[in-house]
């Protein structure tokens, strides 16, 4: 039978829900504070160790070559146009001069001789303009290759320049990823170890709803909150922790075990009416219900619901551990009962009344 008192039901509800409501504000107060801290202080960027003054020197030089090299491009395009012209200018005149030559071979005539010295230098000049022309794009595309060169040396040295601020930068990276872990770490310790002492100190405390929720919101931020923020080392520090507790629960667990035996074991040898106070009455119902002796927490049978509380399989009444008793009979009407009652549940006279006559 379970005594505890229905408004006491929905109290502890209240209450654990209330613990939730207070942990849940508490930890997204925690996650907005920590998503500010990395904000707090200077952002470490790679451009504050690169030497400026090479990294500027090298960018100039490389934007005026790429420059002259957009320019040459364009060269070459007007002297490879210029160069198609002489070339086609040459066929033509080279051409009409091979027909012209023929025609004067069909007639013989020897009055064209000055002429045809004359037609076979001007094809001879159009020859030197077409090599000219080709000369000139030759110059131009080695120019472009002297560029190209130029170029590629110049972005190997703004890489260099670039790459020599890796390593301060990584390790200035690691100091600050560092420094912003401590800090955190500075923040949700000392929760941690304010939650332990509550739980250890404050277990019965009228407010230790309140504390429940604080303690869930220590663990919450610890182990949930830091663990993003943890450098590669830092997981080291989130274990060792979590060790750390476990070992003292474990140590004061085994302690709390050692004083309830002692506890007990002192108990029973003190007088019943002695025992009988110092156990709470809904307690000691539950536990009889559940055929657990109120005094030396050990089992005296099988659990049973109450209308079997009268078996002959379950009549025990006195606890065989400890000899404490469990069951009792109501002086008024005889009626078994657990020793515990109030009231007498057949007759309904207080416990411990002397016998009455039930007719009168």
């Amino acid at each position: 039978m379970k005594a505890a008192r229905r408004p006491l039901f929905w109290y502890g509800l209240a209450m654990w829900i209330l613990s939730a409501v207070i942990s849940t504000l508490l930890i997204q107060l925690g996650a907005l504070i920590m998503s500010d801290v990395p904000t707090a202080g200077k952002r470490i960027t790679k451009d504050d160790f690169v030497d400026t003054a090479q990294l500027d020197t090298a960018t100039s030089a490389i934007a005026q070559n790429e420059t002259l090299l957009d320019r040459k491009s364009g060269e070459i395009e007007d002297a490879r146009f210029m160069l198609r012209s002489r070339e086609l200018d040459y066929a033509n005149q080279r051409a009409s001069f091979e027909n012209w030559v023929k025609t004067r071979s069909a007639t013989g005539s020897n009055s064209q001789n000055a002429e045809v010295i004359e037609r076979a230098q001007a094809i001879e000049l159009l020859k030197l303009e077409e090599r000219k022309a080709a000369r000139q794009v030759e110059d131009l595309q080695q120019e472009v290759v002297t560029i190209n060169r130029s170029l590629k040396d110049l972005r190997g040295q703004r890489t260099a320049i670039l790459a020599a601020a890796n390593a301060p930068f990584q390790k200035a990276q690691r100091r600050e990823v560092l420094k912003v872990f401590l800090f955190r770490l500075a923040l949700t310790l000392p929760l941690l170890l304010i939650a332990g002492w509550l739980a250890m100190k404050k277990r019965q405390s009228t407010y230790w709803p309140v504390y429940r929720g604080f303690i869930i919101f220590a663990l919450f931020a610890f182990f949930v909150e830091l663990v993003p923020y943890l450098p590669s080392y830092g997981g080291y520090v989130r274990y060792i922790v979590g060790i750390l507790l476990a070992l003292l629960l474990a140590h004061f667990s085994t302690k709390g075990m050692a004083r309830y035996l002692q506890k007990k074991q002192n108990e029973e040898n003190r007088p019943e009416t002695e025992k009988r106070k110092a156990i709470a009455y809904e307690t000691a119902i539950k536990k009889i219900s559940e055929c657990i002796c109120p005094s030396c927490d050990r089992p005296f049978g099988a659990p049973k619901n109450r209308k079997s509380v009268n078996d002959a399989e379950t009549k025990v009444d006195f606890c065989v551990h400890c000899g404490f008793c469990l069951f009792n009979s109501c002086e008024n009407c005889g009626q078994r009962e657990n020793s515990f009652y109030k009231f007498c549940g057949s007759c309904g006279v207080p416990s411990g009344t002397p016998a009455t006559n039930p007719q009168g």
